[in-house]
């Protein structure tokens, strides 16, 4: 009964012009016919290219354009600003400003900018722009005094004038550039400080200002020139009780519940 009913709507159809036919398949890209011969056990270990893995770091979607200028002003890689951006999606929908340390020239800044576009947010940026202050080789520090200094205020401020309503920059050392921004909450807070004790500093101040759900992600927590970093944030949230969460991309997450 059904086939006649079909017969009689594509008959129906036809007499006013119009033609009834299957949709084809999509095509199926070569790893996903292999897969799908697989075993399950082994369907993590054999495919047709040398990185199947989903990517969308490397331009898919709406990632795209929110990454477009950004790889020239940061050193920031793309699948850590992807990360980074995909946080802010989530920490849009918590009370709070963004707030990002080190900003060095305005990479991540950029596309952190471009989330806040048309709300009513603020986006905090704290840095010394002359680079980066004395380390303590004795907690894991790397790098030397001045260490990325080749940036400037006037700069990044060029680089973010279209957003320049929702932007404040306060320069200066961490934790003095701190002080006046007390009453502040923060969703998001991107920490890429590289030494020990601007990263502990920046723990002080903004964990107990997140929001709950919020999130504080530390650029260089996995990388060996920044353990001082890494020592900074996992004495911080040892004495907290808050698990701080290793990524494959060197980065480190750390979320208020």
């Amino acid at each position: 009964m059904l086939n006649g009913v079909k017969l009689m709507i594509k008959s129906a159809l036809a007499r006013i012009g119009y033609r009834v036919s299957a949709i084809p398949p999509a095509p199926r890209d070569p790893d996903s016919l292999v897969a799908s011969g697989l075993a399950p056990s082994e369907c993590y270990a054999r495919f047709h290219s040398d990185c199947p893995i989903f990517q969308p770091w490397l331009g898919h979607g709406e990632f795209a354009s929110a990454y477009e200028g950004v790889k020239e002003k940061t050193l920031v890689s793309a699948d850590r600003c992807y990360l980074l951006w995909k946080f802010a999606q989530h920490a849009l929908s918590l009370d709070g400003a963004f707030i990002e340390c080190g900003v060095y020239r305005g990479g991540t800044a950029l596309m952190l900018a471009r989330m806040l576009s048309g709300s009513d947010r603020k986006l905090w940026l704290f840095d010394s722009f002359e680079g980066l202050p004395n380390s303590q080789p004795d907690k894991g520090d790397h790098y030397e005094r001045g260490a990325f200094g080749d940036t400037s205020v006037e700069g990044v401020a060029k680089l973010l004038k279209p957003f320049a309503g929702s932007i404040e920059i306060k320069k200066g050392w961490i934790p003095t550039s701190f002080q006046g921004a007390e009453e502040l909450r923060f969703s998001l807070a991107h920490v890429d400080v590289d030494l020990y004790e601007p990263a502990l500093e920046c723990c002080r101040f903004i964990f107990p200002r997140l929001a709950s759900g919020g999130v504080m992600i530390f650029d260089d927590y996995g990388f060996p020139s920044c353990r001082g970093e890494r020592t900074a944030v996992d004495d911080y949230f040892a004495e907290q009780k808050r698990t701080v969460i290793s990524l494959p991309t060197g980065q480190a997450l750390v979320i208020k519940v």
